[in-house]
């Protein structure tokens, strides 16, 4: 009886070990962004696509916490994460980095909804509800 509590702990710490490493992204290590210069377009007409640019601490913490958020290398950001669609929300963002880089990134929300939320939908509505300030 002894032994076969012994096994069972043995394989449910094993379970618990394997789901960790298996369930554990890696999380890329961000280089602190200093400065984001963004713009936005949409096929809608009268859509302010003007250019906008913060160093606002507030905002780029709300950035940089969606990034952790995902797990996205914001310095090589995969395109694939974007949504297929024409007519969706366009961000175009660029950002400045502590160590004198940059990086930009082409953002393509289609407006679907995921209960989880994306990278690209959460991004597209903190970069409209900047644009909508932002133009006020």
């Amino acid at each position: 009886m002894r032994l076969i509590a012994i096994i069972v702990a043995a394989v449910i710490v094993t379970a618990v070990v394997l789901i960790s490493v298996i369930d554990s992204r890696p999380r890329p290590e961000l280089t602190p962004i200093t400065g984001i210069q963004y713009s936005q377009s949409k096929a809608v007409k009268g859509f302010s696509g003007s250019s906008h640019e913060t160093s606002d601490a507030t905002r780029i913490a709300a950035l940089t916490a969606i990034v952790a958020k995902y797990a996205v290398d914001v310095s090589h950001f995969d395109q694939t994460l974007n949504d297929v669609c024409t007519g969706g929300l366009a961000t175009d963002i660029t950002l400045q980095f502590a160590d004198s880089k940059t990086a930009t990134l082409h953002v393509y929300d289609c407006g679907r909804t995921v209960p989880r939320g994306t990278f690209v939908s959460d991004t597209s509505a903190l970069f409209a509800r900047w644009r909508v300030q932002d133009d006020a």
